[in-house]
């Protein structure tokens, strides 16, 4: 029982009062070590009564079976596995992925650094091919607004908005912030937007901040935002005239949020992958 009130503590601590991750994650670790525990002093316990006799026999059962309840939960995950790579962080451009500028700034030592590392190049190759540059036939800023409105409407907190310049070729960039609907686990996302006054081209990045795989988690965040640019895209399709809908006017500069964490963090309701 006592493990139980660990990983429900750690739980409700991490998503709801920002208990940082990692912290999260070693009082769930030592609740399963404690579990564990449980099942072989509630095997030798059972032996004794068994061959001794004696009371506690219920007492045992309702132990072991709580604590084989908590170990499952990362068996199950153990299995998942298998059908994912061993990465944290995807991108359309392996070669050159768009930076994390202000949520490097975010993250701890403890978590994953905010470089790509280059040896999942080959993996993210060989099991998302279709992560790949959205190449738009719209003017760089307009591709710009479509993919700030796109992570808006997927509840995404935006940290950094830095707006193309046209005239001297810069590039625009867009870093947000996301969360897992149950876990509350933090992924952040890059954007970068280049191109000229007829096309654009959007390069987009996801990575974990803990753990050493994601699940595909950070693929699907992916091609779940580049669905909303598409559709976006899409409800800006010319008139009959050539004239477009008018653009969006976004009120709101984005803003880095301060906590004691200090992770970027909003009571929100992602629409985002759940894990």
């Amino acid at each position: 029982m006592f493990s139980l009130l660990l990983v429900i503590a750690a739980f409700f601590l991490h998503r709801l009062f920002n208990m940082p991750t990692v912290v999260a994650a070693n009082v769930v670790t030592a609740a399963l070590v404690g579990a564990a525990l449980v099942v072989l002093l509630g095997l030798i316990a059972g032996v004794n009564i068994w061959r001794n006799g004696g009371d506690g026999t219920a007492r045992i059962v309702v132990g072991v079976a709580i604590a084989l309840l908590l170990l499952a939960g990362p068996m199950v995950v153990m299995a998942m596995a298998r059908g994912y790579p061993a990465i944290y962080d995807v991108s359309t451009d392996t070669q050159s992925p768009p930076p994390f500028d202000v949520l490097a700034l975010a993250r701890t030592p403890a978590e994953n650094r905010a470089q790509y590392p280059s040896s999942f190049a080959e993996q993210q190759a060989r099991a998302y091919p279709d992560l790949r540059p959205m190449l738009l036939n719209r003017s760089q800023t307009e591709a710009f607004d479509l993919v700030v409105d796109a992570l808006k409407r997927q509840s995404l907190t935006i940290v950094r908005e830095q707006e193309p310049n046209p005239e001297t070729g810069a590039a625009g960039f867009i870093e947000a912030v996301d969360r897992s609907l149950i876990l509350g686990l933090y992924g952040d996302v890059a954007v970068r937007v280049t191109g000229t006054t007829d096309a654009a081209r959007v390069d987009l990045r996801s990575a974990s901040r803990f753990g050493h795989m994601d699940l595909g988690q950070n693929a699907e965040r992916l091609r779940t935002l580049m669905k909303e640019i598409v559709a976006r895209m899409e409800e800006t399709v010319p008139t009959a005239d050539g004239e477009r809908p008018e653009r969006t006017k976004r009120k709101d500069k984005a803003k880095p949020e301060k906590e004691g964490d200090p992770r970027t963090s909003r009571a929100r309701k992602p629409k985002r992958p759940v894990q």
